[in-house]
């Protein structure tokens, strides 16, 4: 019975493999080349889904954005003050934004769009998308830690969060509207802090705090790897 209660808890840091969630954090939140190419491709989907309105395109993009691994890594670099593995987080994040706006704003320059805007308008009102930001975060981070729960699920809900945002900026930029692009990144930046903010409690509550070594070697190994590309 109290072998079931146990397993039962919602933050029980005896279930949770420390060893290989850290690993796969580290090696998920590398701007690897592969990680580079899927933002590109979603922010391409992406930018056409809101220059049309459609939802259901957009929501395609959401299905290939990687946004949720360097998120989550930043979020455990700063717990664990691991500066190294913040840097190279940052270093993703920094890198998604670029691709993400630079794509939105060239194909929004060079492209006259059939639709309307509501998905746009949608998306850059910070009432409606800022607790989607917050329970993605959380279910990104229990989804990391908790095999049962699935890892694309909470993916999409962080893309959900952020890359309509990001694209939007890249669509004022081309567009230049100047209004547009300001709530986007004021959205955006708001959507990113709460994400990072809910996912570092988590993290806390599951004692990442005790696996600091593992942390420092796992990023130390991915560091050689990129050195090596």
């Amino acid at each position: 019975m109290n072998n079931t209660n146990t397993r039962n808890k919602l933050f029980d840091p005896s279930v949770v493999k420390h060893a290989e969630v850290l690993g796969k954090l580290v090696e998920e939140s590398s701007p690897r080349r592969i990680f580079l190419l899927l933002i590109f491709i979603s922010s391409v989907i992406a930018t056409f889904g809101l220059l049309h309105d459609s939802a259901s395109v957009v929501i395609g993009a959401m299905l290939v954005a990687p946004l949720l691994w360097p998120i989550l890594g930043l979020s455990m670099g700063i717990l664990l003050f691991d500066v190294r593995m913040a840097r190279m987080s940052i270093l993703s994040i920094f890198l998604a934004i670029t691709i993400a706006v630079g794509t939105a704003m060239v194909i929004t320059f060079f492209y006259v769009p059939l639709g309307a805007s509501r998905e746009i308008l949608q998306v850059t009102t910070v009432g409606f998308m800022f607790p989607v930001a917050i329970a993605a975060g959380a279910a990104a981070a229990f989804a990391v830690c908790y095999e049962s729960v699935k890892e694309i699920v909470t993916g999409i809900a962080i893309s959900v969060a952020l890359l309509p945002p990001l694209v939007t900026i890249g669509i004022g930029l081309g567009a230049t509207d100047w209004n547009l692009m300001e709530l986007a990144i004021k959205l955006f930046g708001i959507n990113l802090a709460g994400i990072i903010g809910v996912s570092m409690i988590i993290f806390a509550l599951l004692r990442f705090r005790d696996h600091k070594r593992a942390l420092e070697v796992d990023v130390k190994k991915e560091e050689k790897i990129l050195e090596m590309k």
